[in-house]
């Protein structure tokens, strides 16, 4: 073995890649914003959206963990790439203007009353 081994590139799995096989016949995928406890936004995107706020829920994301996460907005777009540039979109909403943020929410909430048929 060479005494240069070390600087031979280790293999780290690419999550795209991986994402791109469990993806196959998949085609809604989910962007959703939760409103933290301490006034901030998360957005995120999943193919599980029942399953990922479980695990939001569950403290099992570092981000959210302790923050009483609570799903504020979600929208449905049929590819993985769709959803991560809307996901980048949204997250940089978050970042500089919330109150487009809150906008985005609050059409989304008044949508989801006037179709509520209770």
């Amino acid at each position: 073995m060479s005494s240069l081994s070390f600087l031979q590139p280790v293999y780290t799995p690419n999550p795209v890649r991986s994402w791109i096989k469990k993806d196959r016949g998949i085609n809604r995928f989910y962007v959703y914003i939760l409103k933290l406890n301490n006034g901030k936004f998360y957005v995120g995107q999943t193919r599980q959206l029942l399953e990922r706020m479980a695990e939001h829920k569950e403290g099992q994301t570092i981000s959210t963990a302790g923050a009483n996460p609570k799903l504020r907005y979600f929208e449905i777009l049929p590819t993985r790439e769709e959803a991560m540039r809307r996901e980048h979109e949204l997250k940089r909403l978050a970042r500089h203007d919330t109150r487009e943020m809150y906008k985005i929410i609050r059409t989304f909430h008044e949508l989801i009353s006037e179709i509520d048929m209770e």
